[in-house]
Parts: structure tokens; sequence; C-alpha cells
């Protein structure tokens, strides 16, 4: 399946087309029953103790199968430190595939 994720405990995507997800749980719950996305859009906080650097690091290690690529994204928070956190933790993912981004 082909679709794009958000992932954002509050705020909504600028259009109908995307999968929304409010947490770590149900992003994940949401790949493992459709597949890693093509596209991306995270935040960085998701509320109480959740952050999308959770997410990722259960989505490498649980779901991603090693051989695909990882999907494009796209970070959306407000949070400076935890954006850079998202981007250096996609970049190093891509690196370690042999991805070009």
């Amino acid at each position: 399946m082909t679709y794009r994720l958000f992932l954002d405990d509050m705020r909504n995507p600028p259009d109908e087309d995307w999968v929304v997800c409010r947490s770590t749980q149900e992003a994940l719950k949401i790949i493992r029953e459709n597949g890693i996305p093509d596209f991306m859009s995270l935040d960085h906080d998701l509320g109480g103790e959740d952050t999308t650097m959770i997410f990722l690091k259960r989505l490498v290690a649980e779901i991603w199968d090693g051989q695909s690529t990882p999907p494009k994204y796209q970070v959306h928070s407000a949070n400076p430190i935890g954006t850079q956190n998202v981007i250096s933790y996609m970049e190093s993912w891509i690196k370690s595939t042999g991805s070009i981004p």
C-alpha cells in the first residue's frame, strides 16, 4: 500500500491525503498493517513521554526488514533540538542502507 504517514499528537496534516497517527503505538500499528510508508511527516513531541525518537527506534528495530529503503520524510516539529535529533537519526538510517536521500 502506498501512503503518507503524518505523526503528530495535535496538529492536522495540510490535506486529507495522509494517514494521521497521534502516538508511537498508533503509528506502529498502522505500519504493521500497511507496510512502511512512502513518506512521513514527523512531529517530535507526541505528548507525555512519547516522542518520534521512540517511534523511529522501534520502527527500525521491530518492523523494518533491514533491506528496504527508508521512507522520505520531513520534520514539522516546533522543538529545535527534537527536530535535529529526528533528522540525525533519519540521515543515519538512510546512510546505513546506502540510499541516496
